[in-house]
């Protein structure tokens, strides 16, 4: 299994526009949402990247919330007709924790400067005036949500609320609502992406994975530095069974330890050795 989010996407998008080899990009979309912030940084990207190529995107199971809002700008959306789309919404709050530490005889006690400084602070619940701001809040961004699909899908705000309001649909029903351009697959959205590009349709065209596949160098080095996933961890463990020793592969835990300590973006402080006779 493959992951890509804000972080990888955006260099990916980058090296995609400035390729001049790369004529149309296909995004194809997995997600059902999560960060507000990382979704309008990666919609920003694909918008400016529209101006120079045609952008596709290919909706796979669920492209809802966040997923669906990355994808508005894009030229066409092509998605499967069981995908679970829409959900254009937003929702916020926090947990709050404060009893649960009273509970182990903690006492927590904070320092702020500002109104609203510790409004996502979780010792306690939201009060009166917080509650109102976070209502603010959300409702900003929902406007903002609605007001980009309808631009972008050529309706108005009103007519994208009405379908909105964080409703989920198959992508036969949205299509019918016109959230969605097409339905089909990834081979689908492939030749949309050739025709806006100008291709002919018969023409074999190289497909480019953005970003790479990773060499198993790159995924063994991620290992060794402690940055690596769960999915990555259980292949590498899979090839290593399979292709090495059980002495080779103690050899290879015991060189692991030191490179374990340096985590990417992290500093690390080591204290001198002494050696004493």
């Amino acid at each position: 299994m493959r992951l890509t989010g804000m972080q990888t996407l955006l260099p990916a998008i980058e090296r995609a526009r400035s390729d001049p080899r790369v004529k149309a990009l296909v995004v194809r979309i997995d997600s059902p949402g999560g960060s507000a912030l990382a979704s309008d940084f990666m919609l920003r990207e694909i918008d400016k990247l529209k101006e120079k190529k045609p952008v596709i995107v290919s909706m796979s199971d669920e492209a809802a919330s966040g997923g669906y809002y990355i994808a508005a700008k894009a030229n066409k959306i092509v998605a499967e007709p069981a995908t679970l789309t829409g959900s254009i919404g937003i929702f916020g709050g926090k947990f709050v924790t404060g009893g649960v530490y009273e509970k182990l005889g903690a006492r927590i006690e904070s320092t702020s400067i500002g109104k609203h400084a510790e409004i996502n602070g979780p010792a306690r619940p939201y009060n009166a005036e917080e509650l109102k701001k976070l209502q603010e809040q959300l409702q900003s961004f929902y406007d903002q949500f609605v007001e980009k699909v309808a631009e972008s899908r050529h309706s108005t705000p009103e007519k994208i609320d009405a379908i909105a309001q964080g409703r989920v649909w198959t992508g036969r029903q949205a299509k019918q609502n016109g959230l969605v351009d097409e339905l089909g697959g990834l081979d689908r959205a492939v030749a949309v992406a050739k025709q806006r590009a100008k291709i002919a349709a018969d023409s074999d065209v190289e497909l480019v994975v953005y970003p790479p596949r990773k060499s198993f160098y790159e995924l063994l080095s991620e290992q060794f530095s402690g940055s690596g996933d769960s999915a990555q961890s259980a292949a590498i463990g899979a090839w290593l069974s399979a292709n090495l020793s059980g002495g080779e592969i103690e050899a290879l835990r015991i060189m692991r330890g030191p490179f374990a300590m340096f985590r990417r973006g992290e500093p690390l402080a080591m204290l001198p050795f002494t050696f004493v006779r």
